[in-house]
């Protein structure tokens, strides 16, 4: 595939167009196996490899209407309704998101939108809910391009033009397109060592990884600790790791910690995984801890939950094992085959013994997906 393709901006003629545009789709979350934690320069340009699961219920869900319009300013450019509701205030950020793809596809200029947006969860419930917004907010623009320019749908070309976009958006977005698991920066040779590398694709744009089949039905289960708003952003704590003294190191461990994560997905080695995947956790509220200035996200019910998963892991041999977001609400990961036992500790022990804490269950997932067509785009 042509990378410059993925990345390129239009710049041909539209000719002859219908003037309204509406696209209807579905993008999940993911959580981090190995974490995104500190940026380059440029518009979202990560410090170290990230990889990740993709989420299968945690899901938003967008319609985007476009109409031919002169006005690509104001408040009535963008429309956003979320949930039945304007929502002004998320407008910035979007406004912000379209203005960056407007870079790529002028045309948006010649347009007014509108779009409905859904979570199927709760908007303070720990889970990236920007991730899923803005993967499905640039499905639909990729195929209001695609529709713009009247070309053949590639579904692969898709997937990573979506990809790009949601970059532009969030972060963490771009890893939300794929099925199973997605990788998303450059893999340093060096382990870290040259910080001032050039940018590659892989730092544009996430791609999909290979999953051995006993893993590919891995399940989520999220423990809400605490639903309240978070008091440091995600974007305020990678910008302190700009000067964070700990912040060579953070990202020799990340890319060490890719090799292996890619390396036992695809092999399937679960416990080898799990110990690496909560020793990254750790790393990324170890940087927040000891940022300048340093904060904390985890509650005291979250390090409670910690004991007490690790307490029954070495009782049982039941391989579960956690991971936690920029938050307090711990993801409690295990295979298919530990389902059973797992869910019930998790449900019937664990719970139990946190006081107002409440589950989100989930498993890996397939990506992105087109609600208007129904289909899955890597199909």
């Amino acid at each position: 595939m042509n990378i410059d393709y993925i990345i390129d901006g239009i710049k041909r003629d539209l000719n002859n167009k219908e003037e309204s545009f509406y696209s209807h789709w579905s993008a999940p979350s993911n959580i981090a196996l190995v974490k995104y934690w500190g940026k380059k320069e440029g518009i979202q340009i990560p410090a170290n490899p990230s990889l990740s699961v993709t989420l299968d219920q945690a899901r938003t869900e967008v319609e985007l209407k476009a109409v031919a319009s002169s006005k690509d300013t104001g408040s009535d450019w963008i429309q956003l309704i979320f949930e039945g509701q304007e929502m002004p205030s998320f407008l910035p950020k979007i406004e912000k998101f379209f203005n960056y793809v407007k870079a790529y596809n002028p045309y948006l200029k010649d347009f007014s939108f509108q779009l409905n947006t859904s979570n199927s969860f709760p908007h303070s419930a720990g889970i990236a809910s920007s991730a899923s917004s803005m993967a499905a907010i640039a499905c639909c623009l990729v195929e209001f391009e695609q529709w713009l320019l009247d070309t053949e749908y590639d579904p692969d070309f898709f997937l990573y033009r979506s990809s790009f976009y949601a970059r532009l958006g969030s972060g963490s977005a771009c890893r939300s397109l794929f099925p199973k698991a997605a990788s998303w920066g450059s893999v340093d040779s060096s382990m870290g060592e040259e910080e001032n590398r050039d940018l590659t694709p892989h730092d544009l744009f996430a791609s999909p990884v290979e999953v051995h089949p006993d893993l590919e039905n891995l399940y989520d289960t999220i423990v809400i600790v605490d639903s309240g708003e978070k008091k440091v952003s995600s974007r305020a704590g990678h910008g302190l790791m700009k000067d964070h003294p700990y912040a060579h190191s953070r990202f020799i461990q990340a890319n060490q910690n890719w090799n292996y994560v890619y390396q036992w997905l695809k092999e399937g080695q679960w416990d080898y995984l799990g110990a690496v995947i909560e020793e990254e956790a750790l790393a990324l509220h170890a940087m927040m801890m000891t940022s300048r200035p340093g904060y904390l996200l985890m509650a005291p019910q979250t390090i409670k939950a910690i004991e007490l998963l690790r307490q029954y892991r070495h009782e049982t041999g039941v391989p579960l094992y956690f991971t936690l977001d920029a938050g307090p609400n711990l993801h409690i990961l295990y295979p298919k085959s530990a389902r059973d036992k797992a869910f019930n500790f998790i449900q019937n022990t664990l719970l139990s013994q946190l006081e107002g804490a409440s589950l989100l269950d989930d498993q890996m997932g397939s990506g992105a997906l087109n609600l208007a067509k129904g289909k899955i785009p890597h199909e």
